[in-house]
């Protein structure tokens, strides 16, 4: 893991380097939260310029690192992000968008997962690493990838297992961000640390939360946090990789035996 990160740092470097001489718009590949952790440490570090890390859209979890010449005049990623919706032309990324056809007798129509887009991407030979998020819907998916590479697999990716893919080309501002089913929950707790609320929430042992924030398998506010007994305030965004996410909304009471309700919405599917 650390050779990554050196790997992933010297990335950095050179593309910071190569947007200091020259300052014109440079991006880098897309990153998991994991690297992000990386990378924005990298982005404390270099104040003196102006990059956001852009996934196309407000809710992306992989994102790239735009770095952003003056002349654009944006503050942040919300500016950054209707920059481009607003200045398609301008903008690195694009969706593939994907409607599947009929396979086996017009099975598999709305069996299509994730992993079956991925798997068929990777199998064309496409690096993970240059391919967004991928967002499923009954209809088919949107990909999030650079605009060359949308371009490049509308005209030769077809096929996700046997169901075929119609593929276009959509400006990234046509994106449909998956809808996801959330619910409310409520519980006690001794404490609003994070391991509590990741144990309640995600249905794991107190030991097991413990284990996966240490591994830096949790995120808050798209930060990697390591420390199980850090202690959440309320309107935090909680990823836990492999099982989900939720919002943590705050305490909303004391019990009778002196414990504290927490609200929390939970994301579903």
């Amino acid at each position: 893991m650390m050779d990554e990160n050196k790997l992933l740092l010297a990335g950095l470097e050179d593309k910071y380097d190569r947007f200091i001489a020259r300052n014109y718009l440079v991006t880098t590949d897309f990153f998991n939260l994991s690297q992000q952790a990386v990378v924005r440490g990298f982005l404390d570090g270099h104040k003196d310029v102006q990059a956001f890390l852009y996934g196309g859209y407000a809710e992306a979890e992989r994102r790239q690192v735009v770095f952003v010449p003056d002349y654009l005049q944006v503050e942040d990623e919300e500016e950054l992000i209707e920059y481009f919706r607003q200045n398609p032309e301008e903008c690195p990324l694009a969706a593939l968008d994907l409607t599947h056809g009929a396979a086996g007798g017009g099975a598999g129509r709305k069996t299509l997962t994730h992993r079956d887009y991925l798997g068929s991407l990777l199998g064309e030979g496409i690096r993970r690493e240059k391919l967004g998020d991928i967002i499923v819907s009954e209809r088919g998916a949107q990909v999030v990838t650079t605009a060359e590479m949308a371009e490049y697999l509308a005209a030769h990716y077809g096929k996700a297992g046997r169901v075929s893919l119609t593929a276009q080309v959509l400006p990234i501002g046509e994106i449909m961000p998956e809808i996801s089913h959330r619910d409310i929950v409520t519980f006690t707790v001794s404490s609003p640390r994070l391991d509590t609320i990741v144990a309640s929430v995600f249905h794991v042992s107190r030991k097991d939360a413990v284990s996966a924030i240490s591994q830096g398998r949790v995120f808050v506010n798209e930060r990697e946090v390591v420390k199980p007994d850090f202690s959440l305030k309320g309107g935090e965004k909680i990823v836990f990789r492999g099982k989900g996410k939720a919002i943590y909304q705050g305490a909303e009471g004391v019990s009778r035996k002196g414990k504290t309700y927490v609200s929390v919405e939970v994301y579903r599917g």
